[in-house]
């Protein structure tokens, strides 16, 4: 049901959208599951080019052109020890990518490369659900049930914690200094809005998970967007009451895991923030594919940093920690001068060579 200001989803299928606000890379899959900290999709620039002059290596005549010897085209994204061009015949011979890069096109018999990607725009799942979509080049739609809320303002951070509220009660349930103690820390509070500039500069003393209010006064939006944790704005600008189909909403979801996802307009997100809570609390699975994984595979990099990289597979280990227990580890090579170590469960099998 609707209040004519936010939608809300009592109890049901929750679907969000998450876009890049122009077209970039998807770095998941339909079936994956997510987690807040799951990387959606990114966009990059490039900041360096090169050229690779593939005559010479290949033994080609001046006049001879390259593109016939090629096993990539252009827009190709290429990863380190990837087979970008090969000669059959008696002089057989084989040239593979010393950096990784996307491949541009050919000049004067010369390929062209663009390499050292700056990150401009990602998007996060920013709560725990399942992939039912992609949006090819954009994102995808990450789905869960449990109870949803959209508002009309949020100040574009993502943030999470066990849901909480002031009481409504006393003093017309306004979120003031009276209401901060320690239990603020990593909670998530709603109020029916925030009057003093100071009881919002407190609370971000506290580490909050977020705050929800039904309202908040128009003068307040400029440091309410300055804090480093989630506000969302339910309901309207100015002073009053958060809706009674929010508050029962809300509610009845007290002790709950809420997930904030506080994004503005042109932050490449949706322009409504959200107000995710789960049914069940649950931590996803990520799948395993030691099974199919052996040195030399490509792979791409789910998260992190790294999130959306290719490599290549330089070994499988199995690494001890102090409990005892032993996990699976890959190190990967992403060019020549970047190698990493992540855990297994964070990477996709592209291929198998």
């Amino acid at each position: 049901m609707s209040n004519g200001f936010a939608s809300v989803i009592t109890a049901g299928d929750v679907r969000c959208v998450r876009m890049l606000s122009e077209n970039g890379s998807v770095v998941v899959f339909k079936g994956q599951t997510t987690d807040p900290a799951t990387q959606v999709a990114f966009r990059k620039v490039w900041s360096k080019h090169l050229m690779l002059n593939l005559v010479d290596q290949l033994n080609l005549a001046p006049d001879e052109p390259v593109r016939d010897y090629l096993t990539i085209d252009e827009g190709d994204f290429v990863s380190v020890g990837e087979m970008i061009a090969k000669r059959d015949g008696f002089r057989k011979q084989t040239i593979t990518a010393k950096i990784s890069g996307r491949f541009l096109g050919i000049y004067a018999n010369q390929l062209i490369f663009e390499t050292d990607p700056i990150d401009v725009e990602t998007c996060y799942a920013g709560f725990p659900g399942v992939v039912t979509d992609v949006i090819p080049g954009r994102g995808a739609v990450i789905e869960t049930s449990g109870s949803y809320v959209r508002g009309i303002w949020g100040n574009g951070k993502i943030g999470q914690g066990i849901l909480l509220s002031v009481d409504m009660t006393r003093n017309d349930g306004i979120f003031g200094l009276d209401c901060i103690s320690m239990d603020l820390a990593g909670t998530v509070v709603f109020a029916n809005t925030c009057l003093d500039p100071a009881a919002l500069k407190t609370a971000a003393k506290m580490n909050p998970g977020g705050l929800i209010f039904g309202s908040l006064p128009s003068s307040l939006l400029p440091l309410a967007q300055e804090m480093h944790f989630p506000i969302i704005i339910t309901d309207w600008l100015g002073v009053g009451k958060i809706s009674d189909p929010i508050h029962l909403a809300l509610g009845e979801n007290i002790i709950k895991f809420a997930y904030l996802y506080a994004a503005g307009p042109g932050a490449g997100v949706p322009s409504r923030p959200e107000i995710i809570i789960p049914q069940d609390e649950y931590i996803p699975e990520s799948k395993n594919p030691s099974k199919s994984l052996v040195v030399g595979a490509q792979v791409r990099i789910l998260e992190g940093f790294y999130g959306g990289e290719l490599g290549i597979v330089t070994e499988v280990k199995q690494v001890s920690a102090e409990s005892g227990d032993e996990s699976e580890q890959v190190v990967v090579a992403i060019d020549e001068s970047t190698v990493v170590t992540i855990p297994i469960n964070n990477i996709e099998v592209i291929h198998v060579k």
